[in-house]
Order: C-alpha cells, then structure tokens, then sequence
C-alpha cells in the first residue's frame, strides 16, 4: 500500500520543482548563447582574407582613426616587419605558400556610356617591407626594407619619422631615403630610410616609438604610417655607440643560396677564422642555401660565439636583385654598425690575403684615415691543378689545390671593401656610395683577395684539367685566357687545418682521414 505524503508539503515540492526547471532552462539557454557567440566570433574571426580589401590602411591625414584601421594597419606592419626578420640559428624551410583571395569592391557603373571606368583589383607590389630598424648612434635611426621599385623610379615617394615617448611627447624630423642597389633592383628596390633629429628624442631614456610615413607620391595625403622601432625604458645606452667595439673586425655574409658545398664552406670559414682571429665575429644570410650539411659545418663557429647565422628565406616572396643581396648587406651594416672597427663585404669564394709579409694589424692603421677601402681580386682557376702523382688531390682543400691565377692584367674586375661601418649610411655589394670620409683604391701591395668562382657550388673533385711540372715556370693558356702558378694560399693550408682543430676540436681521425694534414700539425694543435 502506497503512502501519501502530507498534503502540506505538496505546494513547497511544486515550487521547488517549477524553480529547479526555471533555472534549468535559463542555464540551457545562457549555455546556447555563449556556443552561438563563440561561433560567431570565430567565423568573423576567419574572414580578413576576404574583406581585407574593403579596409585600407591608406587614408588622408585628416581622417579621424577609426578602430578597425588602427587594427587592419598593425596587422599588416606586423606581417611585413616580421617576415622578413631573421633568427641566429637556421631552420628548414617548410612552409608552403597559402593561397589568399582578395575581393575588391565594384565601382558604380557610369551612366554615360563614353565614361570609363577603371577596375584595380590586388596589388602587385608594397609600398615599404621592413627588413629592419636600428638606432644609429644619439640622434639617427636607419629603416632598412624594400619597395616598389615602379614607385621610386617613375614617382616622388617619401618619408617622415616621429618619436612619440612615453612621457608623452613627441618629435618630427623628415627622413633621407637612400637606394643603394645601384637600379639592379627588379619587382623591389632596396631603400635606406634615414631619420636624423636635431637632439635625442629619448634623452631622458623614458623610452618611445620610431613612427615612420610613407607616403605614395608627393600629396602628403596617401600614406602609410608603422612602427618602425621601439625602445624601452631605460634601454638607451651612449657608451653602445662609442669606441671601443665588441669587435675589431666583422664579416656581413651576402645572400647564401643553391646547392652549396659544405667542404668549401668549411674551409673558408677555418681560413677566415685565422685570418681575423678572436676578436672577429662572421654574419651569414641563409636564402636557402644552408643545408643541413653547411649549417653542420658552421654549428661549431655558432657554438663558439664566432658566427651567426640568419634566415632570411623569407625575402623569397619579394623579388628584388640577386636573392636581395643589397638589403642584406644593408641590413647587416646597420644591425652592427657600432659592432666592429672595420667591417667587411665579401662572398664565400673569396679568401683574402696579405702579401709580402704585411698583418691585418699594421695595414689597417695605415687605412685608418680612410672610411672605406677596396681590395684587388685575384682571379683563380677552378679546375687546373698540377699533374703531380705524389699528391692526393681528393685529400686537400680547395685553395691548397687550385694553384693557377688567370694573369690578364689592365682590364677591370670586380672589387669587394672594408668600411667603417659608423661612418656609412648604406652598403653595396662592391663600393659604398654614402659615406662620410675618404675611399682608397690603391691597396694591390697590401691587401688582395684570391676568388675561386665556381667552385662554391661543385660537388665532384675540382682538379678536372691537369698540367705538368714544368706549368709552375711559364704562362698556360686555357679557353683562351693565361694562367700562372700561384701557391701562396697553398703555403697556408697545414696552419689552417691545425688552427681548426685547435678552435673547434675536430677529430684528428676526421683529418687524417680527409684532408691530408700533416701529423706534426696535428701533435702541435693538440698541444
């Protein structure tokens, strides 16, 4: 038999009961509303690719600042800074490219039918991609990046900087624009933008932000307006851009891009190494061509603290001259220009050279007067060799078997330069052309630099062509050009090898094995 409950307590259980489904319901609909919320956030959320157009970051200096420019324009700074801002250690390069969509708005159709109308759709090349922006000293900034090379050739673009600091005031000074690539540039050119105020805009080290505008002709009412640099508070430091340097002597690396052999680079950076010695450091630009192979060869100098290297495989997607070997050197030059007392411009094929006894010391205090000198090539052979039995050719290094020079004389060949950097405002591949000072040609008693051209990308034995003993004594001719002996570089090799193994520890077995030196050197680099 069942049991009632108490007619009392009836009304108290249909209340609890109603509430308890009164607050059921309300969770399940706050539940609803926040999942559609989420929804809806997330596809908006996926949507910029294809109403970016219909948000222009250009817009008339009198245009209040609406939000979503103020956003749309630091997402696209951002993507342009970063992409092509570099890391120390190089990684492989995975990324596919992503395939983006652009609708543009349609213009209203006229109703005079011999009114045309132009369509625009996409945009072919930007404005301004940052690379880089450096303080250059108490009052000059360098922003170092590309741009349409259309723009600057056949219009009037510009630049102007403002420091805006934190204790809320700010500063305006109108920028110098260099480009430095000579007009080899192709879709990009590179541009040296150069802002110089009157004093030290951070004088109170309160810390701020380097704005720079770029305009797209002479109205100054079409511009684009980015961050180009920011400073913390209290992270100015003068004595940073006062002698003396880190560095008595810094390598900035072109480009490195194809199928380069990590032999050559191995024996290059030993050779360098020497030549420079500890108070040197090496900068090199991966587009591509540090292979797992190379960057094993350099981890030991990165490891050591006497190299660098950077990817910059980014800068593929803008197309400039070269793999954008001007904006590398440029970005180099302003990224350690307060790093060294000289630095130097040269590719992984050349290897300089003192002759007659002269030291790296002595010949340059006597270029001190000078801000930048250039250096003579010595152009070798990549393929002759000495038909010598008594040497193991695929044990040697590159220069300790290429010993023939090409000997035409009173024709012109390309140069490479050392500048002190503080004193320049941009870089070339083979000549500054804005500097402060002098540039001495004259060095050929010296300071040379022997250049094994192709080479750099060969994989097989070099000695492909051979001469017999008596071609140390004469001219040899060879696809109509004259060759002598020359085995300066070859003298240095045994000192090279040991110096190497001596700095880096490479296994004796592994150069024994490989290179053929001689085991006096090894006993005394063990030493």
């Amino acid at each position: 038999m069942r049991k009632e409950p108490p007619l009392s307590s009836l009304p108290s259980t249909a209340t609890t009961n109603a509430l308890g489904k009164l607050f059921i319901c309300i969770e399940t609909k706050l539940l609803v509303a926040t999942l559609l919320s989420f929804t809806i956030v997330m596809f908006l959320w996926n949507l910029p690719p294809y109403y970016q157009n219909f948000i222009s970051t250009t817009r008339p200096c009198t245009a209040p600042l609406t939000n979503s420019v103020v956003v749309s324009a630091v997402a696209n700074t951002t993507a342009a800074a970063t992409s092509l801002l570099s890391t120390n250690v190089s990684l492989p390069y995975t990324a596919n490219p992503v395939a983006r969509k652009y609708n543009s708005v349609p213009r209203p159709k006229p109703r005079d039918p011999n009114k045309r109308v132009f369509e625009s759709y996409g945009n072919a090349a930007a404005l301004f991609v940052q690379m880089g922006a450096y303080r250059g000293g108490p009052t000059t900034f360098a922003v170092v990046g590309l741009a349409s090379k259309p723009i600057h050739v056949f219009g009037k673009p510009w630049f102007k900087c403002e420091w805006i600091s934190n204790n809320g005031s700010s500063y305006r000074a109108k920028a110098y624009k260099m480009l430095p690539d000579w007009g080899y540039g192709r879709v990009y050119t590179v541009v040296v933008v150069n802002c110089t105020f009157p004093f030290n805009p951070n004088q109170d080290n309160a810390g701020g932000k380097l704005m720079v505008n770029a305009y797209y002709g002479e109205s100054q009412r079409k511009y684009e307006k980015f961050t180009a640099l920011e400073e913390a508070p209290g992270s100015y430091i003068e004595s940073k851009f006062q002698p003396p340097y880190q560095y008595e002597y810094l390598y900035c690396g072109s480009s490195l891009y194809g199928n380069l052999s990590a032999d050559r680079i191995r024996e290059w950076m030993a050779y360098h190494a020497w030549f420079f010695g500890p108070s040197s450091h090496f900068v090199f630009h991966d587009a591509g061509g540090v292979s797992p192979e190379v960057m094993a060869v350099l981890e030991p100098w990165v490891r050591a603290g006497r190299a660098t290297v950077q990817d910059i495989r980014g800068q593929a997607e803008y197309d400039g001259y070269y793999y954008n070997q001007f904006l590398v050197v440029n970005d180099c030059l302003h990224r350690y220009r307060h790093a060294a007392n000289w630095t130097f411009f040269f590719d992984v094929d050349e290897y300089i050279y003192l002759p007659d006894g002269n030291t790296l010391e002595s010949v340059l205090n006597e270029f001190s007067g000078y801000t930048q000198f250039t250096i003579q090539q010595n152009p070798m052979s990549s393929m002759l060799c000495l038909n010598d039995s008594s040497q193991q050719y695929s044990r040697q290094w590159g220069f300790e078997k290429l010993l023939f020079r090409e000997s035409r004389t009173k024709i012109r060949r390309d140069r490479k330069y050392a500048i002190q950097a503080r004193n320049a405002y941009s870089a070339g591949v083979h000549l500054s052309e804005n500097v402060i000072g002098k540039t001495l040609h004259n060095t050929e008693s010296k300071i040379r630099y022997y250049h094994y051209h192709n080479t750099i990308t060969y994989h097989e034995e070099l000695c492909r062509e051979y001469l017999p003993a008596t071609a140390k004594d004469g001219v040899n001719w060879l696809n109509k050009l004259p060759y002598v002996y020359d085995d300066n570089m070859k003298k240095l090799a045994n000192t090279i090898k040991a110096f190497e193994l001596k700095t880096i520890g490479s296994k004796p077995e592994a150069l024994t094995n490989n290179d053929g030196i001689n085991p006096i050197q090894i006993d005394s680099a063990r030493n």
